[in-house]
C-alpha cells in the first residue's frame, strides 16, 4: 500500500515536534537537576557547617563539664546531691575520704540505705520550707579516725522554681573542734593558775611562821626524845606543803623558754638512761623509733627536762606488771599551734605510748587539770606543768588512750630554723 506522501511529511513534521518537545523537557530537566546538585552542595555545607557548629558546642559542653567536675572534685568539703526521691546523683572525692565510701558503692542508692545518719535532716529540710539547716555529726573516716562533721542541706532548684533534689555539705570540724578545745584548756589553766599563785602565797606566808616556831620549840625540847619527834613530824608536814605550794607556783608561773637548740632524740636517751629520777623496771621494754638525722627543736632543754621525764614516767605507772614503752620521733609539716596558724615551719613530734591500764574517757579530758590525778600518791600538777611548759614553746600536747590498751602522749615543738627564728 502506498503511503501519500502529504502524510509522511505530516508524520515527519510530528516526529520533529517530539523531538523537539524531548529535548525541550530533557533540557529543562537537565536544568532542573543542576540546580538541585547545587543546592544539595549548598546543603552539604550547611550541614558541614551545622555539625562543626555542634562539634564545637559538645566540645565546649564537655569542657564546662569537666572543669564542673573538677571544681566539684577538688572542693575540700564533701558534697552529696540527692534527686526528690532521695537517690544519690553527685558523690564527690572528699565525701568518700570523710565517709570512707567509694562513689560506686552509693552512686544510684538511696540516702536513707547508704547514709541513714544524714536521712533525719533532709526530712528537716522540708519541713523547713527548704531553708538551708546545719547538724553536727560524728563519724568514722576510713581510716578508723573518729570525724566531727557538721552537715549542711540545701535545696536544688530548676529553673522554673521547683525543688529537684537537695544537696549536702560535709565540713570536717575536728581540726576546729580540736582547736576550740584546746583555747578553752589553755583559759581555764590560765585562770585556775592565777586562783593557784593567789592561794600559794597566801598559805606560805603562814606556814613560814609554823615551821619557824617548830624549829625553836625543837631547841626548847631538847632531851625530850619524844615531843621532839612530834615536833619533827610537824615540821616535816609543814616542809611538805612547802613543795608542794613551790610546785604550784611553777605551774603558775608562765614559762619562758630561751632559744636553743635541743637535739629531742639525745634529750630522750638521757632520760631513758636514767636523767631525771628517771627508772625503767626490767619487766618493761623500750621501743625506741627515732627520726633519721638530727632532730633539733627550739626549745628549752631544761624546761622540757621536766616534760619527757615526767610523761615517761607516768607510762611506766601505768604498768605496774610490765609491758612496752615506745618512743617515737619524726618530723611534721602540720601547725601544732593552734593558736597562732602558723604552717611555714616544721615540727617535731615526740609520741610517748603505753601497754598500760589506760584511761577512761571522763579522765582522758580533765589529765591536764592542776590536781587530777588517779595516782595514790603525787599532787596532780605534772601534766598541768608540762601543758604549759609545751604552750610556752607554741607547740601542742595531746593524748589518747583506752581502757585496758594504753595511753599515749604525743608532743610538737617547733624544729629549729635560724632563718625563721630570726625574724
Amino acid at each position: 500500500m502506498t503511503i501519500p506522501g502529504g502524510n509522511k511529511s505530516k508524520e515527519i513534521q510530528t516526529l520533529i515536534q517530539n523531538m523537539e518537545a524531548f529535548n525541550e523537557v530533557t533540557a529543562q530537566l537537565q536544568n532542573s537537576y543542576d540546580e538541585l546538585q547545587e543546592r544539595v552542595k549548598k546543603l552539604d555545607l550547611e550541614l558541614s557547617d551545622k555539625n562543626e557548629e555542634l562539634e564545637k558546642n559538645l566540645a565546649e559542653k564537655e569542657r564546662v563539664k569537666n572543669y564542673l567536675n573538677d571544681i566539684l572534685e577538688s572542693q575540700t568539703n564533701g558534697v552529696i546531691v540527692v534527686d526528690r526521691k532521695g537517690i544519690i546523683t553527685t558523690y564527690n572525692k572528699t565525701a568518700g575520704t570523710l565517709t570512707g565510701i567509694k562513689p560506686r558503692g552509693c552512686l544510684g542508692k538511696t540516702l536513707e540505705e547508704v547514709f541513714p545518719l544524714f536521712g533525719p535532716i533532709v526530712t528537716r529540710l522540708g519541713n523547713n520550707r527548704g531553708e538551708t539547716i546545719s547538724e553536727d555529726k560524728d563519724i568514722r573516716s576510713a581510716n578508723g579516725e573518729d570525724l566531727h562533721v557538721r552537715v549542711s542541706a540545701s535545696p536544688v532548684w530548676d529553673n522554673h522554681g521547683g525543688q529537684i533534689g537537695t544537696i549536702l555539705i560535709l565540713q570536717d570540724m575536728t581540726e576546729f573542734r580540736r582547736m576550740e578545745e584546746f583555747a578553752q584548756r589553755n583559759q581555764r589553766l590560765r585562770e585556775m593558775g592565777e586562783m593557784a599563785a593567789g592561794i600559794a602565797h597566801e598559805i606560805r606566808n603562814p606556814l613560814g611562821s609554823i615551821e619557824l616556831f617548830a624549829s625553836l620549840l625543837i631547841k626548847d625540847l631538847e632531851g625530850d626524845t619524844e615531843k621532839e619527834n612530834l615536833v619533827k613530824h610537824i615540821q616535816a608536814g609543814v616542809q611538805n606543803m612547802d613543795r608542794i605550794i613551790s610546785t604550784l607556783l611553777l605551774f603558775a608561773k608562765s614559762a619562758q623558754p630561751s632559744r636553743q637548740q635541743c637535739d629531742i632524740n639525745s634529750l630522750l636517751t638521757e632520760c631513758l638512761e636514767g636523767i631525771n629520777n628517771v627508772r625503767i623496771p626490767e619487766n618493761i621494754n623500750v621501743i625506741r623509733k627515732y627520726g633519721q638525722g638530727t632532730l633539733l627543736a627550739n626549745g628549752d632543754r631544761e624546761l622540757l627536762r621536766q616534760v619527757f621525764p615526767n610523761l615517761i614516767n607516768n607510762a611506766v605507772q601505768a604498768m605496774p606488771d610490765g609491758g612496752v614503752l615506745s618512743l617515737i620521733t619524726e618530723k611534721s609539716s602540720v601547725s601544732a599551734s593552734p593558736e597562732n596558724g602558723s604552717t611555714k615551719r616544721q615540727y617535731i613530734s615526740v609520741t610517748v605510748t603505753d601497754t598500760g591500764l589506760g584511761m577512761s574517757p571522763d579522765n582522758l579530758v580533765k589529765i591536764f587539770n592542776p590536781f587530777f590525778t588517779t595516782k595514790d600518791k603525787g599532787t596532780g600538777l605534772g601534766l598541768a606543768i608540762s601543758h604549759n611548759i609545751i604552750k610556752a614553746h607554741q607547740g601542742t600536747i595531746d593524748a589518747v588512750s583506752e581502757e585496758g590498751k594504753g595511753t599515749s602522749f604525743t608532743v610538737k615543738i617547733p624544729c629549729w630554723d635560724e632563718g625563721f627564728d630570726e625574724k
